[in-house]
């Protein structure tokens, strides 16, 4: 019996993770790990069948907060973690919860977030080796990260919104778990750059599509790949916002050892997957032409932190691309974030004002 292209690249060594907050969606598809973000849980919970999450995470807030404000916080914590439970009843791996993307720069809130939705974890039952606490790539949210991971009890941290090789290599120095480069959004910002090259009358220049192999993002997780293997980082490589099945095929055709240790999916790349026929491929390239010298992004004391800073933005600069691309990113998914965040507050005042009538 042939394989399709699903089973194809979970033969070849590639782990699957669903990508959504619908968690009725992703039972068919037997994921081994799953990703969630604010905006995916908010559009899950805006549907009638995810709705008694948001009247749950209500009640459970109102129980515990006496303001209106302390009981919409926790509300939002509450109803991620719910919908991490609801996944994690269906999947046997992770899955990963985001702190407010909000926070972004601020290492303290992201800390003390990250703990808090661990605790709401393993206040329901649900230990903490299977939850990854998503944080973005700022340099703020590394060093959280790296504190989350190397505190006495250690938290494990998904750093998403990952755009170049800088913060891939930060992120490995910082010893944080899984990291997620977007390969749609790399491609986007290669795009948009080819396409304002002047053509000597000030116009832009259209560019014609480039072939898979040379695809920008694919070509990211390649290099990711290449480094970590010539640096010896163990950081698990977590490839994320794929556009097409054909853009996870090309990645994956060299198995884990040449392109990323996961994918995650939204249901509807996973079908497509599953209906397109699928090769193995039993002898993958494993790419290694990394440069010979590291370059040090995280420092261990007061001295090589101001250094290693430095370098980190320095490099971040002369790479650009997430200089432009993460606060692009951080602003989407704050605009859900609030949106999930007014939800909740105004089911909280309705609450209230419903009690003060009685």
């Amino acid at each position: 019996m042939s394989l399709n292209a699903l089973e194809a690249l979970q033969k070849s060594g590639v782990v699957i993770a669903s990508d959504t907050g619908e968690y009725l969606k992703i039972g068919e598809f037997f994921p081994q790990d799953a990703t969630t973000n604010p905006s995916l849980v908010f559009a899950a919970v805006s549907k009638p069948e995810y709705a008694h999450l948001v009247e749950d995470a209500v009640e459970y807030a109102i129980s515990r907060r006496s303001t209106i404000e302390g009981q919409t916080e926790l509300a939002c914590d509450r109803l991620l973690v719910q919908v991490g439970i609801q996944i994690l009843k269906i999947i046997p791996g992770r899955v990963s919860v985001s702190v407010d993307p909000r926070l972004a720069d601020n290492y303290d809130a992201i800390v003390a977030k990250g703990r808090n939705l661990i605790s709401i974890f393993e206040e329901q039952g649900y230990p903490r080796n299977r939850v990854l606490i998503k944080i973005p790539a700022t340099y703020a949210g590394i060093l959280a990260a790296r504190t989350l991971e190397t505190s006495e009890k250690p938290i494990h941290t998904n750093a998403t919104l990952i755009f170049g090789l800088v913060q891939a290599l930060a992120c490995a120095q910082a010893g944080i778990a899984v990291l997620s480069p977007f390969i749609g959004r790399v491609k986007d910002w290669w795009a948009a750059r080819e396409a304002k090259r002047d053509n000597g009358d000030g116009a832009a220049q259209a560019q014609p599509e480039q072939s898979l192999s040379h695809h920008p993002g694919i070509r990211l997780v390649r290099d990711i790949r290449a480094a970590y293997a010539s640096y010896g980082h163990t950081t698990t490589i977590m490839a994320a916002g794929f556009r097409t099945v054909e853009e996870i095929v090309e990645l994956g055709k060299n198995g884990s050892r040449g392109g990323p240790d996961l994918v995650t999916l939204p249901p509807e790349l996973l079908d497509g997957l599953r209906r397109r026929p699928g090769t193995i491929n039993l002898n993958p390239s494993v790419p290694n032409d990394a440069a010979a010298v590291e370059p040090r992004y995280i420092g261990f004391d007061e001295e090589t932190s101001a250094v290693a800073k430095a370098n980190f933005l320095e490099d971040l600069e002369k790479e650009r691309i997430a200089v432009d691309k993460v606060p692009e990113g951080l602003a989407k998914f704050s605009v859900d974030a609030k949106a999930l965040e007014d939800l909740l507050r105004g089911k909280i005042k309705s609450s209230a004002e419903a009690s003060a009538r009685l």
